[in-house]
């Protein structure tokens, strides 16, 4: 409808002024006898003929009232109409634009958590691995201290046997001195062995040290990770936040864009209303539209009439309603209703 105005500003004029006089030439009637005149508030009054040749009643007829549609208004109103769904549309375009960044900056997010995450695997890995080998040269170590006992019992065994040998016969002197040089040979083993023996503690504390650093180092990684988790749970729960915001902006927005559709459909048939002779101002009803996508009305359907509505009400009421068609169109498609039912009163 708005449309129609702005590109036929003229004949839109001429049409209103052109109704208007018909109205008005429809008012004055130039019979003896009795006439109806509607006020402008809507009420009847009754006015007696007038005398023949009474030059004087005539003149003291009220003016007929005129109408006129200022062009430029309707132009600035739809200049207005037209600034406000810019400013929506920008709006819009900024909103979706945020969301856009949102998502990138939580997509970085979720990158550095598989990172880090990737990270404490493998230190824990590297850790279990140092676990093990340690573990190995442990055994090593008590093995060795096994070795070194039984060496340990063989050079005693020796000792007593040179001891005996050193009590024996001269004969056995050469076994002796063997015995003795047998026992010499295991005091250095043994000694080198207690010399491994100690390089083995010491390469194992520093294992034990080694270990500890590791898992002081998988305990911060398992920190972090958390961190990132929960800063992760917190972006999720703001996006959803926003998200919710969104659509009870949205539906806010909808409620009210329908709000002015049906308002601008009960004006439509509020403007193509012709008020019939004794209807009573409190006569109201609701009215079911049933219409197609491009505003055609396909059925009316009069309900829920109170008790000032009479037939003829309810006449006039549904040709108002085919009088204006084509109805407006909504504004958003998604705001299309097949059927709309609001309350008329005149």
């Amino acid at each position: 409808m708005l449309s129609f105005i702005k590109k036929h500003p003229i004949s839109v004029l001429l049409a209103l002024v052109l109704h208007i006089a018909i109205v008005g030439a429809f008012s004055i009637n130039w019979n003896e006898s009795e006439k109806v005149r509607v006020s402008s508030q809507g009420k009847q009054t009754l006015q007696k003929p007038l005398k023949q040749n009474s030059v004087s009643q005539i003149a003291q007829l009220e003016p007929m009232k005129t109408f006129t549609v200022d062009a430029s208004q309707v132009q600035a109103q739809l200049s207005k109409l037209k600034e406000q769904q810019e400013a929506k549309r920008l709006e819009q375009q900024k909103l979706a634009a945020k969301t856009d960044k949102e998502r990138a900056h939580l997509k970085e997010l979720q990158k550095k958590q598989k990172i880090e995450k990737a990270k404490a695997k493998e230190a824990k890995k590297l850790a279990e691995k140092q676990k093990r080998k340690a573990d190995a040269e442990r055994k090593k170590i008590e093995e060795a201290k096994r070795l070194a006992l039984v060496e340990k019992k063989k050079a005693d065994a020796a000792r007593k046997k040179a001891e005996k040998a050193k009590k024996a016969a001269l004969d056995a002197e050469k076994q002796r001195k063997e015995a003795k040089e047998k026992t010499a040979q295991a005091e250095k083993q043994r000694l080198a062995e207690e010399k491994k023996k100690q390089a083995l503690e010491k390469e194992l504390i520093a294992k034990e040290k080694q270990k500890k650093v590791l898992e002081k180092a998988a305990i911060e990684a398992e920190r972090k990770k958390k961190q990132q988790e929960a800063a992760a749970a917190l972006q999720r729960q703001l996006d959803e936040e926003a998200a919710e915001l969104r659509a009870a902006q949205k539906r806010k927005q909808m409620l009210s864009l329908r709000e002015s559709y049906i308002s601008a459909i009960t004006a439509k048939v509020k403007d193509s209303w012709r008020t019939p002779a004794r209807i009573s101002p409190e006569a109201q009803c609701d009215l079911k539209i049933t219409q197609s996508p491009g505003g055609n009305i396909t059925s009316v359907k009069v309900l829920n009439c109170n008790k000032d509505a009479t037939k003829q009400f309810k006449q006039a009421a549904e040709k108002a309603v085919y009088r204006a068609e084509p109805l407006p169109a909504p504004p958003a498609k998604e705001l299309f209703e097949r059927e709309i039912t609001f309350e008329f009163k005149p």
